[in-house]
């Protein structure tokens, strides 16, 4: 198994799910915008670079939240994570101190006689798991991006 196998197979999920995507600066690593109402998504898709035989998604949402709600979010990230889900939430610092952020992760080693629908089967599943995370977040408000980010919105 190659890292170009890996990323054969996320342009091939992207080019069929019809989702507009960014290459990002490394070999393997895409960005897209998942429109999930409230709140649009930025999911990450990347083949490792030390193990191209391993997908990882990473889902975030559009805006970052107030460092005073730090222990609210992180109460929340331990118990999704304590109901033994594949995805995992984490609750992460940012560039601004005063902001934090919150992401729903999961990794997968990708066989090499992998089929495309299981394969989109484990993104989809993934973000469809980001999706019921980020809903749980309607109580906390989401700050406007500091700055203007320098991740284009796509869609």
């Amino acid at each position: 198994m190659t890292q170009s196998f890996c990323t054969n197979l996320i342009e091939r999920y992207l080019s069929d799910s019809g989702l507009p995507f960014l290459r990002g600066d490394h070999d393997g690593e895409y960005f897209c915008v998942v429109n999930a109402h409230p709140r649009r998504l930025r999911v990450h898709l990347a083949a490792c670079p030390s193990f191209g035989d391993v997908l990882k998604v990473s889902v975030t949402p559009g805006r970052f939240f107030s460092v005073a709600d730090r222990r609210w979010l992180t109460q929340l990230a331990d118990t999704w994570n304590r109901r033994n889900r594949g995805v995992t939430a984490i609750v992460h610092g940012s560039s601004a101190p005063q902001r934090i952020g919150i992401s729903a992760t999961r990794s997968q080693w990708i066989r090499d006689d992998i089929s495309l629908e299981d394969f989109a089967c484990f993104i989809d599943s993934t973000i469809a798991a980001a999706i019921d995370l980020f809903a749980e977040l309607t109580t906390v408000v989401e700050l406007p991006p500091a700055a203007p980010s320098s991740l284009r919105e796509v869609g």
